[in-house]
C-alpha cells in the first residue's frame, strides 16, 4: 500500500510539473547570429534555442519543433506563436506577451568606413537611403521617429541589406549591431570596413507571445526562463556564443 501510495504521489507531482500548454504553442525565429539561426544541418541552433530547450526541460515540455522563416512572416503571425528572438521596444509592448530576457540588443545605424557620415542628431539621418530588415526593430525604430518610408529600403534577411551597403545601394543599415558584426565576420568581410554613425536604441530580447495565449501559460514560460537564467547550464550557453575576448 506505501509503495501504491508513492507511486500515486510522483504521478500526481509529474502531472503538476508537466505543460501540455507549452507543447501546444508555434515556436518562430528567423536567421539572426549568434541568438538563432541553421546550423550547417539546417536544424534551428543559436542562444536563443538553446536557451528555449532548456525551459522546456524546466517546464517538463517536449522538445518542439522551431520554424526559422524571414522575420516579416513571422511577425505577423497570429495564434498560439511564440516569436523570438524579439527587441522588446516601446511601440511593441502592448502587441505581444514577454517572456524576458534572451540579452540585450544594441540598434545602430552602419555605415561604411570609408564614407564616414557625420550625424549630430538622429534627424541628419533623414536624407540618407538606409537598409532594414522588413518589421525588424531596426526597421520599426526608423518609422516611428518619423523616416520617411521611400528612404527605408526593406530587405527580407539581414544578409541582403548588408550587400545594399556594400554595394552602395544604401549608405546605411539600421539593426542590431552585434548581429550585424558577427555577419561581417561570417562573411569574411573586414570589421574595420564599418562604422556606427549613430546609435538608436537599447533594448531587451524576449520571447513575444501572441495575445490569445493565456497569461498563466506565460507565467509559467518565464518562471522556466528565470530558473535557467539562474543556473549553470546558461552561464555554459552564454560563453558558447559569447565567449570572452
Amino acid at each position: 500500500m506505501k509503495q501504491w501510495i508513492g507511486i500515486a504521489a510522483l504521478m500526481v507531482t509529474a502531472i503538476t510539473q508537466a505543460s501540455p500548454g507549452l507543447g501546444k504553442l508555434h515556436y518562430l525565429t528567423e536567421e539572426y547570429k549568434p541568438y538563432n539561426f541553421a546550423n550547417e544541418a539546417g536544424a534551428p541552433t543559436g542562444l536563443a534555442v538553446e536557451l528555449l530547450h532548456q525551459v522546456w526541460q524546466k517546464t517538463h515540455t517536449p522538445a518542439q519543433t522551431i520554424t526559422i522563416m524571414p522575420w516579416a512572416r513571422g511577425y505577423y503571425q497570429k495564434p498560439n506563436v511564440v516569436l523570438f528572438s524579439t527587441a522588446r521596444t516601446g511601440a511593441r509592448d502592448p502587441l505581444f506577451k514577454w517572456a524576458c530576457p534572451i540579452g540585450y540588443a544594441e540598434i545602430v545605424l552602419m555605415g561604411l568606413a570609408k564614407h564616414p557620415l557625420t550625424l549630430t542628431k538622429l534627424e541628419d539621418a533623414q536624407q540618407y537611403n538606409i537598409g532594414a530588415v522588413r518589421a525588424d526593430v531596426g526597421e520599426q525604430l526608423l518609422l516611428n521617429n518619423g523616416f520617411d518610408e521611400q528612404k527605408i529600403m526593406a530587405a527580407n534577411r539581414l544578409p541582403q541589406a548588408l550587400k545594399m551597403l556594400t554595394s552602395g545601394r544604401v549608405d546605411l543599415v539600421s539593426t542590431n549591431k552585434t548581429t550585424l558584426m558577427d555577419l561581417i565576420t561570417t562573411q569574411q568581410l573586414d570589421p574595420a570596413q564599418f562604422k556606427v554613425a549613430w546609435t538608436l536604441s537599447s533594448e531587451q530580447f524576449c520571447f513575444a507571445f501572441s495575445h490569445p495565449i493565456s497569461d498563466e501559460l506565460v507565467k509559467e514560460f518565464q518562471t522556466g526562463l528565470t530558473q535557467v537564467l539562474a543556473s549553470s547550464e546558461f552561464q555554459q550557453i552564454q560563453n558558447k556564443y559569447f565567449p570572452a575576448r
